[in-house]
């Protein structure tokens, strides 16, 4: 959290004098992280004052980052309250990975169709990033890598609207959901698939790349369903447990 308040006095010293000092992008990523790193988790209430010590700014930009993250379904306002991080959904979830399935399945004629070297080379990056973080056991870069090569995938499309929408998806994913997506880990097959999926593309065949993703998306859905719904039903179990002590 230090090396985050540090860049933004940083890029505060740099600035020019006179020049207009926009700070708010800067601490709208200042609180993605905190979010994505579980320093400000669901049903939590934000405090102004205390994101802006710790991001060393002033409440203004603060105030603009959380309209900015209220728009995109991140945080809400309650009036006379303030901002608070929007609680996790399993009907949420569900709905995000059904909406990634169509997504990233319908732009893969495109994607088939612009595949080349370069295409390749950079899907083969992006398997490599993520086979490190599964050796490595690195549950969060897993998590970072794993959404890179879907991204990717989907970017060689250039299909724009629906990267934008893919993007919004993964964004949800990221600041509402990090810490159940770690806690359900990802599949141990997982890498296999991606390696399936990278292997089907190669041979440009349309209809095999198409089932070997749709069966993927739909297996991490599953698993991700059942790992988040057995979590809740502990939660609600130990809530009930506690209440029937007193």
């Amino acid at each position: 959290m230090k090396q985050i308040g540090k860049k933004i006095r940083r890029a505060n010293k740099e600035t020019k004098f006179g020049e207009r000092n926009d700070l708010a992008p800067k601490v709208y990523m200042g609180i993605r992280q905190m979010l994505f790193y579980n320093e400000i988790t669901p049903g939590q209430k934000i405090k102004y004052q205390d994101l802006a010590d710790r991001l060393d700014v002033s409440i203004t930009p603060v105030i603009h980052a959380l309209k900015w993250l209220e728009f995109k379904g991140i945080v809400h306002h309650e009036p006379n309250k303030g901002y608070y991080v929007n609680e996790v959904s399993l009907q949420e979830i569900r709905e995000i990975y059904e909406t990634r399935l169509v997504l990233e399945v319908a732009v893969l004629p495109q994607t088939v169709a612009n595949l080349d070297e370069s295409s390749i080379h950079r899907l083969q990056t992006s398997l490599n990033a993520f086979e490190e973080a599964v050796k490595e056991s690195d549950h969060y870069g897993r998590l970072m890598t794993d959404m890179k090569f879907h991204f990717t995938l989907a970017s060689l499309s250039q299909c724009r609207i629906q990267l934008k929408m893919l993007e919004e998806l993964f964004d949800l994913l990221f600041l509402k959901y990090s810490r159940n997506l770690v806690l359900t880990s990802i599949m141990e097959t997982s890498l296999q698939e991606h390696q399936e999926i990278f292997e089907s593309l190669k041979t440009r065949n349309l209809h095999e790349v198409q089932k070997v993703l749709s069966s993927h998306l739909e297996s991490v859905k599953d698993h991700i369903l059942e790992k988040f719904g057995r979590m809740v039903m502990n939660k609600k179990q130990s809530i009930f447990d506690f209440h029937s002590f007193l």
